[in-house]
């Protein structure tokens, strides 16, 4: 039997940025849509770092709403850029049994390898996640790795059971070299999407088609600020701050549910799901995660919540790309 669902079911992930800022600037990623050019050594600064409070203050929040989500450090910039990294991991273990993912390019981490990794896994990691970027400059460390307990894969090429994505199985600590996302064909992260605008240019291809990340995860930013998702990296939909508001409260407050049930109806004509390309997977099993649910049409309030939502300035200070920046017309003689 099927019902309207009113409330939202937890999410599966939460993903924490640690930082905001990246030591690359690869061509396919946002980050170029929220920093400039910086220099050799900033490429992609300045850096924002995270807190230890804002993260005991999201583990807390998790762990009184009842929450069992996977813990992921990743989102908008290079995690072990922070030097209070293990920390972070650390309030998150200490507070609950989450696997906890961190994702990285791992290049911070070559000076001290088999230290800068155990240190992680000791703080409580369970996956590793390495994406192998060109010029490819660890994937000999990662293969390399010999750690009590740690198991290393290459992902997609070992298959499921390498999808740092997925919970280790029992007590299991993982170190995967993902394999370049511009070359890869397979895998759940072979798709290249525009990051809402700031990494390609908008494009309508997905409008009409629903998108469940705001449905199955909530992303804090280093300032405990949430945007819709993980692909809105300037944070022009604004949900709220986990500092004024506990993690649960956003998670059903009337920001979230307006955009899941155009979502769900399949409207993408909002900033900043109107022209992105990422896709999802099981986007039938909505809203809930059997699909057993339904969820109601979009109310006429639903217009008000979102236009307040996106009111005001992003969380973070847009970098105009060239096809968001006005056309000058040439007038020829």
């Amino acid at each position: 039997m099927t019902r309207t669902q009113t409330t939202q079911d937890p999410p599966n992930s939460v993903q924490v940025e640690a930082t905001e800022g990246c030591n690359l600037r690869c061509g396919f990623c946002g980050i170029r849509g929220i920093r400039s050019t910086g220099d050799r050594d900033n490429l992609s600064g300045p850096y924002k770092y995270m807190t230890p409070g804002t993260a005991d203050l999201i583990a807390d929040d998790i762990a009184d709403a009842g929450w069992n989500p996977r813990i992921e450090f990743a989102m908008h910039g290079e995690p072990t850029m922070n030097a209070d990294l293990p920390r972070l991991v650390s309030a998150f273990r200490e507070r609950g049994r989450w696997p906890v993912l961190v994702t990285t390019n791992g290049i911070p981490l070559l000076d001290r390898w088999r230290s800068a990794v155990a240190d992680l896994y000791d703080a409580g990691a369970t996956t590793i996640a390495v994406d192998n970027y060109r010029p490819y400059r660890c994937e000999e460390a990662v293969l390399g790795t010999v750690l009590p307990g740690v198991t290393v894969y290459r992902y997609p090429q070992d298959g499921p059971v390498a999808n740092p994505h997925r919970r280790p199985r029992g007590a299991e600590r993982r170190l995967v070299l993902v394999q370049d996302i511009s070359q890869a064909d397979t895998g759940n992260h072979s798709h290249l999407s525009n990051h809402a605008g700031s990494a390609g240019e908008l494009d309508d291809r997905q409008n009409g088609e629903r998108c469940a990340l705001p449905f199955r995860e909530i992303s804090v930013r280093w300032d405990g600020n949430v945007a819709l998702c993980c692909n809105d990296w300037r944070g022009v939909y604004k949900i709220g701050s986990v500092k004024r508001v506990r993690l649960s409260g956003l998670w059903q407050g009337e920001e979230f549910q307006a955009a899941r049930r155009r979502l769900y109806a399949g409207r993408r004509d909002y900033a900043p799901c109107q022209g992105c390309t990422h896709r999802t997977y099981r986007n039938g099993l909505l809203p809930d995660r059997t699909g057993k649910n339904t969820m109601e049409e979009p109310r006429t309030g639903d217009e008000a919540v979102i236009r307040d939502a996106l009111a005001g300035d992003s969380f973070t200070a847009p970098v105009r790309r060239k096809w968001e920046l006005p056309v000058v017309e040439v007038k020829h003689r």
